[in-house]
C-alpha cells in the first residue's frame, strides 16, 4: 500500500519580518513545518505559529550579506522560498552550490518597483535578475502582471507561481452599511504619495462645499510636522483629522469603517488590499508607485484611478455628494477581496508552490 508523501519543511528567506505578512506565515504553517528567517527589523510579540531565527547581515552600499552559512541552513529543508532581491547575494546564489538538495523557489514582484521609478520601468539590473531566477526550482509573483512576459523570454509557465499580494484585516461580518462619515489617508507619510496634493485638492473642495466630509489621515513619518503647520496654516484644523501612527489594528479597523473612500493620490500599496477588506474603495492614480497592488483596482467599479491629480477635487466633492455611488463601490471592493484575495489565497499559493516544486527533482 503507498504510504501519503510527508508535507515538505519549508524555509522562508525574508528580509523582514513584516507584521502584515505573520498572518499569513502562520496560515501556511498550518499546512507544513515552517520556518522564517529574517533580518532587518525588531522581534515581534505576536503569536507565531511557525519557528524563526534572526540572521545577521552586513550592508555595503545597495549590497547584502549574511554573516552565516545560509546554505549550510537551508540544507536542513526541502523547499526554500527566498526573498527575491538580488542585492540580498547569498540568496540569490544558493542555486550555484553543486551539493544542494533543496529546492529554490524566488519570491518576487518580478519587475521593478520602487519610489524612485514607475512600476515595470526597464532597468539595467532586468537581465541580471533573469540570470538567477533562471536557475531557480519556481518563482512566485505578488501578482499575475509578470506571467507572459516571463513565459516570453522563455521560463517554463508550470515553473511560475502567483500568490496574491494581501493582508488580514478586521472584518469577521457581513457587509453592512454602517454610518460612514469621513474620507481616509492611511500610510506613512512621504512628500511622494501625494499627500499634499490631496490636502490641496481638500481645501478647493472646501472652499466649493464646506459641508464635506472630513478627512482622516492616519501616519507618522518625517512630514508630519510639515503637514501639522499645513493643516494649522490653512485653518482647517475643524475638517481635518492628523491622528498620526496607529498600530492597533481594532482601533485602525474603526476607522476604516467609518470611511466613505481611502484616498493615496501617488502611492497604492497594502492599503490598497487592506481598505478593499474593509469594503472601502480606494482611489489613486493610474501610474501611482505601487508593487502591483493597484492592479487590484477596476476603475469606476471598486476604485477609482485618476489620470490627473487635477480631477481629484471633483472626487472629493463626489464623495460626499454621492455617497451612495461610492458605498457600491466599496460593496464591490469586498467581494473582490473575499472571492480573491484572501490570506487564505495568497498562504494557499504559497504551499502550492512548495508542494510543486518538491516534487520535482533539484535543478
Amino acid at each position: 500500500m503507498e504510504t501519503e508523501k510527508e508535507q515538505p519543511k519549508i524555509l522562508i528567506l525574508y528580509n523582514n519580518l513584516f507584521h502584515y505578512r505573520i498572518p499569513i506565515f502562520n496560515l501556511l504553517a498550518e499546512k507544513c513545518s515552517l520556518t522564517v528567517a529574517y533580518s532587518i527589523g525588531p522581534d515581534t510579540k505576536e503569536t507565531l505559529n511557525f519557528n524563526v531565527i534572526k540572521l545577521p547581515i552586513l550592508n555595503y552600499s545597495k549590497f547584502f550579506i549574511h554573516k552565516d552559512n545560509i546554505f549550510k541552513l537551508c540544507q536542513n529543508f526541502d523547499v526554500v522560498i527566498a526573498y527575491g532581491d538580488i542585492a540580498w547575494l547569498k540568496l540569490s546564489t544558493l542555486t550555484f552550490h553543486k551539493k544542494r538538495k533543496f529546492r529554490v523557489i524566488y519570491w518576487t514582484i518580478g519587475v521593478s518597483a520602487s519610489y524612485d521609478k514607475k512600476f515595470d520601468s526597464i532597468s539595467k539590473w532586468d537581465f541580471v535578475r533573469d540570470y538567477f531566477y533562471r536557475r531557480a526550482d519556481g518563482l512566485i509573483f505578488y501578482s499575475d502582471y509578470p506571467l507572459s512576459k516571463y513565459i516570453s523570454r522563455g521560463f517554463a509557465k508550470e515553473k511560475l507561481f502567483v500568490a496574491p499580494n494581501t493582508v488580514e484585516v478586521i472584518n469577521d461580518i457581513e457587509y453592512e452599511i454602517i454610518h460612514k462619515d469621513s474620507i481616509l489617508f492611511i500610510g506613512t507619510l512621504y512628500m511622494q504619495k501625494g499627500i499634499l496634493d490631496l490636502l490641496e485638492n481638500y481645501k478647493l473642495a472646501y472652499s466649493c462645499n464646506s459641508q464635506i466630509l472630513p478627512l482622516n489621515i492616519i501616519g507618522g513619518g518625517k512630514e508630519y510636522d510639515k503637514i501639522d503647520k499645513w493643516i494649522n496654516d490653512n485653518e482647517l484644523n475643524n475638517k481635518i483629522s492628523l491622528l498620526g501612527p496607529i498600530f492597533d489594528s481594532k482601533k485602525k479597523s474603526e476607522y476604516f469603517k467609518r470611511a466613505v473612500a481611502c484616498i493615496s493620490p501617488k502611492q497604492a500599496g497594502l492599503s490598497v488590499l487592506e481598505s478593499m477588506g474593509y469594503g472601502i474603495p480606494y482611489i489613486t492614480m493610474h501610474d501611482a508607485i505601487t508593487g502591483g497592488e493597484r492592479l487590484n483596482i477596476q476603475n469606476g467599479i471598486n476604485g477609482i484611478l485618476m489620470n490627473n491629480i487635477s480631477q481629484l477635487k471633483n472626487i472629493i466633492l463626489d464623495i460626499s455628494e454621492n455617497e451612495e455611488k461610492f458605498i457600491k463601490m466599496g460593496e464591490n471592493a469586498l467581494k473582490f477581496y473575499r472571492e480573491k484575495r484572501k490570506p487564505e489565497d495568497m498562504a494557499n499559493a504559497l504551499y502550492s508552490a512548495a508542494l510543486y516544486v518538491s516534487n520535482t527533482h533539484v535543478q
